[in-house]
């Protein structure tokens, strides 16, 4: 069993991450429950994320059923969060087997099941006290040859992958095989193997972001294996190919380009406009008004519209059955700005069951993803009324730089820059330190003695709102 939604990497150690249901979160009054998890062992960090996730569901259901009965939201916080954790390690014997040590009095059961669930550990070694650990390489739980390892993995990722993704992360895998060898075992790969079969990529002319990708979708496949118990090694899938300086420079230049001003009234005059659809009207004010990507948008319910403080607001995330989200950081909140309002967009909204989709023309289960008829209407509409522009890369994606730089020039700060496009900051400690600004702090800016920055609503596209309505 993985549980990669659950567990946190940092430099000090794993941590453990366990988002609220949704349908609990307005009575516990929160969203995410973090804590140390007190080790940097990947396997030890695994059997305390499961028997923590455990508990948890343990709490949620018994809200469900009881209700909060005589706790209030703070005591079952409370309860959440100071559930027992004690120290695992996991050892090796004199004579090569694992086995694990916990403190006394531990949920040996609840153990025992997160252990074989992840197949690291042989439950009849649980509470033995280990032999003086000697160096020995850990044995996978199985050994399999490279094409079985690949069948597992497909199945695998198949339920939680659009079609589109799941084409490209086989043919990745695919290619591998073919040229290491369907039988080869699984344990014998090494890195050596790996740069043979990027290196053949290149011979073949296969473009540097091109073999990044593969490299990074094999680098999944690693992971998986490793985690899964059948391969014991680090993974040999990561840093052979990168990019160089003057691959980056050129990376920039071909990428998408933003819009000016002058393009950006030229697709939204209510003339040019009048020729897209009601719906994908919408979208594209969405895109021209939060940064949100093309899926995003796309796969976004008409729940997913709420208020908070008197103010409105999208709420992006992955709960939904169908919707999936690039990254960690890109759950988000996104106030909905002025001239959204202006436009009647609560009205189009409220026009539409609760319980429906904000663009039912949206195949949840598209090949390629629920943001694919936004992108294709975007695109003929560029091709339109941008013919006569100069060359470059453009489409749906140019919504969103064009967003980005106008925050960053009316002054919005880079921190709520990225909390409201969904970016991740590089620092390491924003994550773990920082708070979720308020809808109310990412619409109108934040002013304090330590912080200053201003909001979503300094952009300013000058539209015919009028007109548009």
């Amino acid at each position: 069993m993985r549980v990669p939604h659950h567990l946190i990497k940092t430099p000090a150690g794993f941590s453990f991450r366990q988002r609220v249901p949704v349908d609990l979160q307005p009575l516990l009054g929160c969203r995410i429950l973090k804590r140390s998890l007190r080790t940097r062992e990947m396997r030890s960090a695994q059997a305390c994320a499961l028997v923590l996730a455990a508990r948890y569901a343990e709490v949620f259901s018994a809200i469900r059923k009881n209700g909060m009965g005589e706790k209030t939201a703070e005591q079952w916080l409370q309860e959440l969060r100071g559930q027992q954790l004690h120290d695992y390690t996991l050892e090796r014997d004199a004579n090569g087997t694992l086995r694990i040590q916990a403190e006394p009095g531990e949920d040996t059961e609840a153990l025992t099941r997160a252990i074989e669930s992840i197949g690291r550990v042989n439950p009849a070694f649980f509470g033995a006290v280990a032999a003086p650990a000697v160096p020995s390489k850990p044995q996978p739980s199985k050994v399999l040859s490279l094409m079985e390892a690949r069948d597992l993995w497909l199945k695998a990722i198949a339920p939680d992958t659009i079609p589109k993704t799941y084409s490209i992360k086989k043919s990745a895998i695919d290619g591998f095989v073919r040229t290491t060898g369907p039988d080869y075992p699984l344990p014998s790969i090494n890195r050596i193997d790996l740069s043979n079969f990027y290196q053949s990529l290149a011979d073949a002319g296969i473009s540097t972001p091109t073999r990044v990708n593969k490299q990074s979708y094999l680098g999944g496949f690693f992971d998986w294996l490793i985690a899964a118990g059948y391969y014991t090694d680090s993974n040999p899938a990561r840093s052979h190919v990168s990019y160089g300086n003057s691959a980056k420079r050129k990376r920039r230049k071909l990428g998408f380009k933003a819009f000016d001003l002058k393009q950006i009234s030229l697709l939204f005059a209510p003339s040019a406009f009048a020729n897209l659809s009601h719906a994908a009207r919408w979208a594209a004010l969405l895109g021209l008004y939060t940064g949100a990507r093309a899926s995003e948008v796309g796969q976004l319910l008409v729940s997913d519209v709420q208020t908070e403080g008197g103010v409105a607001y999208i709420h992006i995330n992955d709960d939904g059955e169908h919707q999936r989200l690039k990254s960690e950081a890109s759950i988000r909140t996104v106030p909905i700005h002025a001239d959204l309002m202006a436009l009647s967009f609560g009205d189009y909204v409220a026009s539409l069951p609760t319980s429906s989709r904000l663009f039912p023309q949206a195949k949840a289960n598209a090949v390629n993803g629920a943001g694919n008829w936004i992108s294709k209407a975007f695109t003929r509409h560029l091709a339109e009324h941008g013919k006569a522009w100069p060359k470059a890369k453009r489409g749906f994606h140019s919504l969103r730089k064009t967003v980005i730089q106008q925050m960053q020039g009316f002054g919005v700060a880079s921190e709520m820059r990225a909390q409201i496009v969904g970016h991740e900051l590089d620092d390491e400690h924003h994550p773990v330190y920082s708070r979720e600004f308020t809808p109310a702090e990412k619409l109108n800016g934040l002013v304090t003695p330590e912080f200053k920055t201003a909001g979503l609503s300094s952009l300013s596209f000058d539209l015919e709102l009028a007109a548009l309505k």
